[in-house]
């Protein structure tokens, strides 16, 4: 091998290895009813459609699909909704979901009916796809541009070189199997700790307590009125409609708040960051 061959080698070794270094695989969100946004997926190459709700704790099949797999459903497991509504759930083994170029092994996974709790009018969901699937993983989500991006080390360190880390709490449930975030919102000196929850299509929630504390319900004739409140994420400002609820958090964020910045989450770590 001549010098002008060797160095045209390492010229595209170091391209190769670059775009390597560089190389993201982007799952791609679909519109569902209103802002809520579904995710194309494939289990065993037959497609189906889920939700994508980063609020919901754990990645459900429905029982339909647990039954092509030929699966064992077994156990029982207790989800709690922001209200305190329970949901029990069963569970299967060892289920890998493919999105885009992307193929991901659930060890085990939630078994449910999601579309028990959806009008009747909305178009069939076969699953949920959680928070949880990519808790091995490093996670960019960019709802303004409906897509989520599964980064490696090198293209999530690009990404958060210009965004700011956030307070966080990754919480796993009633029994330890889910994965859930809460982001952390200052105000009056103290911290408060809000579900991200791409989920919630209404305006953002305050638990009653927090409402008092935060002055909501001196803007509204009643708890349920609508109000906007200035809350600081990271470094942003915004200010945003908020009403009061009776739900077991401080408080719920909600899609429009989420999509209006580029949030990177990086499971292992447990860091957040945002734009």
């Amino acid at each position: 091998m001549n010098l002008t061959t060797k160095k045209t080698f390492y010229t595209l070794l170091f391209i190769c290895s670059t775009l390597v270094g560089f190389a993201q695989d982007t799952i791609h969100l679909k519109p569902y009813v209103s802002e809520l946004k579904s995710v194309e997926v494939f289990i065993n190459n037959k497609k189906y459609n889920f939700l994508f709700d980063a609020g919901g704790g754990e990645t459900i099949i429905s029982p339909s699909i647990a039954k092509l797999l030929n699966k064992e459903v077994y156990g029982c497991s207790t989800g709690i909704r922001m209200n305190g509504e329970m949901i029990r759930y069963q569970n299967v083994d060892s289920v890998s979901i493919k999105m885009g170029n992307i193929k991901i092994f659930h060890k085990t996974i939630g078994v449910w009916d999601i579309m028990s709790i959806l009008p009747k009018e909305f178009p069939k969901i076969d699953g949920v796809l959680s928070l949880k699937s990519f808790g091995n993983n490093i996670l960019t989500i960019d709802l303004s541009n409906n897509i989520l991006i599964v980064e490696n080390k090198a293209s999530a360190k690009k990404q958060i070189e210009t965004k700011t880390i956030l307070p966080s709490r990754f919480a796993n449930g009633t029994d330890g199997t889910e994965l859930t975030l809460f982001i952390g919102l200052p105000k009056y000196d103290n911290m408060y700790w809000f579900l991200f929850d791409t989920g919630n299509i209404g305006p953002v929630i305050l638990s009653p307590e927090c409402a008092a504390l935060w002055g909501l319900q001196s803007k509204t004739k009643d708890s349920k009125s609508l109000a906007k409140l200035e809350f600081i994420i990271g470094k942003n400002k915004i200010e945003t409609n908020t009403y009061s609820e009776k739900i077991i958090y401080n408080g719920v964020l909600n899609f429009e708040t989420i999509s209006k910045y580029i949030f990177t989450i990086d499971f292992r770590k447990k860091e957040v960051w945002v734009n």
